[in-house]
């Protein structure tokens, strides 16, 4: 059951459109590789670099909190994950843009709702088609970015982010978006400033 949940666990992030085989980092493949090392006496098959990028991932979009597995590859890469994104500040935008992710920082209408967290940029740069999947980075409280969530779907404020922006692919509910932002902070704009 166990193994069955974590493979789940597994689809979903790559369903996500996490970590592919094109953004993965040289640091996370050595991580991938000193993991491998360990495990050398292990009849089972190696671990892809795929799989152990999306855990590390996992880990380092998430640098506070725990993860609950049995199973070592993950743990491995998620601890690690967040141990790297403590440990090496002044790396955080390199990192995130070896996994495809670009920091931006857009003005634009947030609106939520079920199942709902859908950003609107003022303003597109070409290829980042809009809406995107609007997030906290680690999934903190929307307060602790500086944001103040919306109440229900008809309350869609201004807001001001500094995100990670993804690369293409299919992030939120279902996959119905192209992008996602992983907010670092944000503030409310006020109608009277523009």
């Amino acid at each position: 059951m166990r193994r069955s949940i974590a493979k789940l666990l597994l689809f979903i992030s790559a369903l996500a459109g996490k970590a592919n085989a094109d953004n993965i980092p040289q640091i996370v493949l050595e991580y991938a590789h000193a993991f491998a090392q360990t495990q050398a006496g292990d009849k089972q098959a190696s671990t892809p670099p795929a799989e152990y990028a999306q855990w590390f991932f996992q880990g380092l979009t998430h640098p506070y909190g725990g993860i609950l597995t049995q199973s070592d590859v993950m743990r491995d890469a998620y601890t690690n994950g967040q141990r790297y994104w403590r440990d090496h500040p002044s790396e955080h935008a390199n990192i995130m843009a070896g996994y495809g992710y670009r920091t931006i920082e857009r003005d634009g209408v947030w609106s939520r709702g079920f199942e709902k967290s859908m950003f609107q940029p003022a303003q597109l740069d070409p290829g980042d088609a809009g809406p995107w999947w609007l997030n906290s980075f680690g999934s903190v409280a929307w307060r602790d970015v500086g944001l103040v969530a919306p109440n229900s779907a008809y309350e869609q404020p201004l807001v001001h982010i500094v995100a990670y922006l993804s690369p293409k692919g299919h992030y939120g509910h279902l996959g119905a978006y192209e992008h996602e932002a992983l907010v670092i902070s944000g503030t409310a704009i006020k109608a009277a400033d523009h």
